[in-house]
């Protein structure tokens, strides 16, 4: 992810999710930003490559939903209590074997202090990465 770290309330994210059937192999790609893996009360995001649905979690973090979501490329938003991911300034990409997710996030004050962004991917073939942690956010 890039970049690794931030200490910006709004802030435009890059994440880079592999697979070696190629990228149409992911079948969800998962953003989590909480003090823990949790998905209560976190910025909880679920990415559908198939659909580029953009799923934001509700606050009680049920990953089975309900959501916000948007399609990419998109002029709107979606929000949570923690965050609000906004269509301009988001994208997808996908080329060989790379998926490539900016995200443009907004974190509300009501999540301030140290977060970290866990990622976790899974295929086709329900093959699941876990969850990894890869960066973190100072919020404001």
């Amino acid at each position: 992810m890039s970049p690794g770290h931030s200490t910006n309330a709004t802030q435009t994210y890059q994440f880079t999710f592999t697979d070696t059937n190629g990228f149409q192999d992911i079948s969800v790609a998962n953003i989590l930003v909480n003090s823990a893996i949790d998905g209560r009360q976190a910025c909880y995001v679920a990415f559908v490559p198939s659909t580029s649905s953009v799923l934001l979690v509700d606050d009680a973090g049920d990953a089975g939903g309900p959501y916000s979501g948007m399609v990419l490329p998109s002029s709107g938003s979606v929000s949570n209590s923690q965050c609000t991911i906004n269509g301009a300034g988001s994208s997808v990409s996908g080329t060989g074997n790379t998926l490539t997710l900016t995200l443009a996030i907004t974190f509300n004050p009501i999540f301030a202090g140290n977060q970290i962004f866990f990622l976790a991917a899974r295929n086709n073939n329900g093959q699941n990465s876990n969850w990894q942690a890869v960066g973190s956010i100072a919020v404001p």
